[in-house]
């Protein structure tokens, strides 16, 4: 969740029973209706019960994963066929059967240019997403 202050938040703070832990808290100065201030905005997890690193990272994880750019990322369909995508990625990927010298070789021959390098990227960025959501 995003949240935002007129004074420097702590790093927790007590709400309705439960802790926020705040995190990328960065100040901003802006410029509105009550002149020139400093602000500070946030994101912030709510923890119940005793704050621990293992909770604080799950529900760091879960706002993540919760944060919607498409409305069409919500429908079952859509959530299946990324699925099956990042399945067939991994398992037609030519990289993940290579070894550390035949990549570096592979690097050498065919990343020669920006568009080549962006192409690889893009595959190499694929073939990392299909393994992390393999292991979730």
């Amino acid at each position: 969740m995003k949240g935002q202050s007129d004074t420097k938040p702590e790093s927790f703070l007590k709400s309705r029973g439960k802790t926020q832990v705040l995190y990328n808290i960065i100040s901003k100065v802006v410029t509105d209706e009550h002149g020139t201030r400093t602000i500070w905005e946030y994101d912030y997890v709510e923890i119940d019960g005793t704050v621990t690193k293992t909770k604080v990272i799950e529900a760091m994880q879960k706002a993540d994963a919760d944060v919607e750019d498409d409305t069409s990322e919500v429908v079952p369909e859509y959530i299946a066929a990324q699925h099956s995508d990042a399945k067939s990625e991994l398992a037609l990927s030519d990289i993940a059967q290579k070894t550390y010298m035949q990549a570096d070789a592979y690097i050498n021959a065919n990343v020669t240019d920006l568009a080549s390098a962006r192409t690889f990227l893009k595959k190499l960025t694929r073939v990392v997403l299909a393994i992390l959501k393999r292991s979730e």
